[in-house]
């Protein structure tokens, strides 16, 4: 008699479907990666936005005499920013005078601390988790003498 060698079909359809298994699992878990990887680009964009905003925010004079115009205090939407990729995005922000020392309201005139509040989102309405992700940084500015 004479010995066969190899795998019958029924070990072969077997070991097909525990391939076939094994790869939807591993291509579930890529899809996953490529949804968080948008994700975080997109955080990632939106926070080269606000850092530029920032910037500008920080180049800003804010003396006793010759304070620039875009220091007073008010709700503010400023030119949108595109991101390194072409990410368009909308930049609004809030200029708040803090208080006096003594609790007192501050004018324009007297005020020596300000809150600005940098908001950056996305200009196309994005899908899923991302829909309401907004990018936002608050600084305080003290008058230089």
């Amino acid at each position: 008699m004479r010995a066969e060698a190899g795998f019958t079909l029924v070990e072969v359809i077997l070991a097909a479907g525990i391939m076939i298994i094994l790869c939807i699992g591993t291509l579930t878990v890529f899809s996953h990666a490529v949804v968080v990887n948008r994700g975080n680009n997109m955080r990632s964009q939106a926070q080269s936005a606000l850092q530029a905003e920032a910037e500008y925010y920080r180049s800003l004079k804010f003396v006793p005499v010759g304070t620039d115009a875009a220091m007073t205090a008010g709700t503010y939407t400023r030119p949108n920013r595109t991101s390194a990729d072409g990410t368009v995005f909308t930049v609004s922000v809030v200029i708040t005078n803090k208080p006096l020392t003594d609790g007192t309201a501050s004018t324009e005139a007297n005020c020596t601390l300000k809150e600005i509040q940098i908001i950056v989102q996305p200009l196309n309405t994005q899908t899923g988790w991302l829909a309401s992700m907004n990018t936002n940084l608050t600084i305080q500015r003290v008058r230089a003498n």
